[in-house]
């Protein structure tokens, strides 16, 4: 028995041993990660925006003592590359950032940065390898991306012409920032802006980015613009102020200018309500990010990308894009009154893709309460398809939206609609639903879909197996009806749930608006450069 506690009292320290080192382990890995944040020097005279990074699959060596870095930091502007604060605060003082300079276009030169150069890059003196082996090795310009051997420098052309972005880049000569006072401002924004002396073709892409979206290809994709592009043009919602990020444009209504949006569906209407007040129409491209992506689908961007893409190629095709109209709508939503007092308060946002009420918007609430409570396990496209298919066979055998055509009142162009025993209602605006069908054109030939003619496309669904079926092509939808208004009145004690552009939420008992709002021009990628999904967009 005195043996038998021994050996008890040996495997219970052993057991707190390993427990404590565990928890030490961790809580030092957090402790460096909170040390290790993004460390914002724009508005000093480095110019440099730190970010940290770990090379755990690729080799980098630190630009100011050009040791192998393990983990340290890297300018998301130029790229420039350190091992620790002490060599971050070191190159700050002998190096700035490519955003920083006095040159004028006449005698803009390169902005070199030395060595971390790719394995598959050639020198632009000698078409000879760059990079490779050990230690810092050659250079590569921070505008124009051109690398030369160290030796081969001194032989190329002393001035920048800004490479294969020359027509989209705004140049830092012609461009002074400021830093709004407003809290959720916390990067730099144009204040003054002039064209370039040779500005025939010259038409500047300003992109707006969620960095959250992607399963983390939104964070990767905003340092892959800032490191191409002049680090003003990239938008960071999350950090800056969309509205204020654009203002230059109403302000110079002489330069040509275009937008990328970069992010899911809820992020890409947010955006245009701020585009759209805007002075004039500005054409707008999507890039997909989120789950459903299916504005991208119709204006053929593809379906879903990655945080790597080829931003000399999109901006090209962003450039040569085809500009056509999309309708968008207001969505008013007023909660009926119990005694004097309203039930919730009333709702108005814009809608460019779908907005619906039932079993969809069911499922797409529950995804949405998982994904906010636990949002770093669910950042992932892959996971969000399984909450989606989660809470779609949960509801398979709930029904909780039965019999949703006796609790409510459809009414199209002010004509009360007659429903089916129905579990949801989608009032449709493009082409796709549900990330790809396409529950209007495919199953009705009578009337015509378009996105310009200011018309509602109205359908239901009879249960969330039939969307599943709908999804794999073996169902049609209930074709309701098209009007230029629609009306849903509300009843009963029990809320609805709704969603719009992926965004849920639950209504109470009250009356449902759509109106048209404006018509947003998108730019639709041409013909000639779809690809159907390949390359950079799979």
């Amino acid at each position: 028995m005195m043996e038998f506690d021994v050996y008890d009292e040996i495997l219970i320290a052993i057991f707190f041993v390993i427990i404590s080192t565990v928890v030490y382990y961790l809580f030092r890995k957090l402790l460096a990660a909170r040390k290790r944040k993004n460390i914002n020097d724009t508005q000093t005279k480095s110019g440099h925006y730190w970010s940290p990074i770990d090379s755990a699959d690729q080799v980098y060596y630190c630009s100011c003592c050009k040791e192998h870095i393990v983990t340290g930091y890297e300018c998301d502007n130029c790229l420039l590359k350190v091992d620790n604060i002490n060599c971050l605060r070191s190159i700050s003082t002998k190096l700035v950032c490519k955003i920083i300079t006095n040159n004028r276009q006449e005698d803009f030169d390169h902005h070199w940065i030395p060595g971390n150069i790719g394995p598959d890059l050639f020198c632009e003196v000698c078409e000879e390898l760059c990079g490779g082996g050990v230690g810092l090795q050659d250079f590569r310009c921070s505008w124009c991306c051109r690398v030369v051997h160290t030796k081969c420098k001194s032989k190329f052309e002393k001035s920048c012409d800004f490479g294969r972005l020359k027509r989209t880049i705004i140049p830092p000569y012609c461009v002074v920032t400021r830093k709004p006072g407003n809290r959720n401002q916390r990067m730099a924004v144009i204040d003054q802006i002039e064209k370039p002396e040779d500005a025939t073709d010259w038409r500047p892409i300003m992109v707006i980015v969620n960095p959250k979206s992607g399963s983390g290809a939104g964070k990767d994709l905003l340092r892959n613009f800032r490191a191409h592009l002049h680090p003003a043009q990239v938008v960071d919602v999350l950090k800056s102020n969309i509205a204020a990020s654009l203002r230059w444009i109403d302000e110079h209504p002489d330069i040509d200018v275009r937008i990328l949006i970069a992010g899911g569906d809820g992020t890409i209407c947010s955006a245009l309500d701020q585009i759209d007040n805007l002075s004039r129409r500005i054409p707008v491209a999507v890039l997909p990010l989120g789950t459903g992506n299916d504005l991208s689908r119709l204006l053929r961007w593809g379906k879903k990308c990655g945080g790597d893409i080829d931003v000399d190629k999109l901006m090209e095709e962003i450039q040569d894009a085809e500009v056509t109209m999309v309708d968008r709508w207001t969505i008013d939503a007023e909660s009926q009154k119990k005694l004097g007092v309203r039930l919730q308060s009333n709702k108005k946002f814009s809608m460019t893709n779908y907005v619906s009420i039932g079993v969809d918007a069911c499922v797409t609430l529950g995804m949405q309460n998982t994904r906010e409570s636990i949002p770093r396990a669910m950042s992932s496209r892959l996971l969000n398809k399984l909450l989606f298919f989660t809470f779609g066979t949960k509801d398979v055998f709930e029904r909780v939206c039965k019999g949703l055509n006796k609790r409510l009142d459809l009414y199209l162009d002010d004509v009360l609609i007659e429903l089916p025993d129905i579990e949801g209602l989608i009032f449709l605006n493009i082409p796709y639903w549900g990330a790809g069908v396409k529950p209007w054109s495919n199953y009705n030939e009578t009337h015509r879909q378009d996105c310009d003619d200011e018309m509602i496309e109205v359908f239901a669904v009879t249960s969330s197996f039939h969307i599943a079926q709908m999804q794999v092509g073996l169902a049609k939808p209930i074709c309701i009806g098209q009007a230029k208004n629609a009306k849903l009145v509300l009843r009963g004690n029990n809320p609805f749930p709704m969603q719009s552009d992926g965004e849920a939420w639950v209504q109470t008992a009250g009356t449902i608006l759509i109106t048209h709002k404006c018509k947003t021009a998108m730019l639709r990628k041409s013909d000639n450069k779809t690809n159907g999904g390949c390359g950079m967009f799979f």
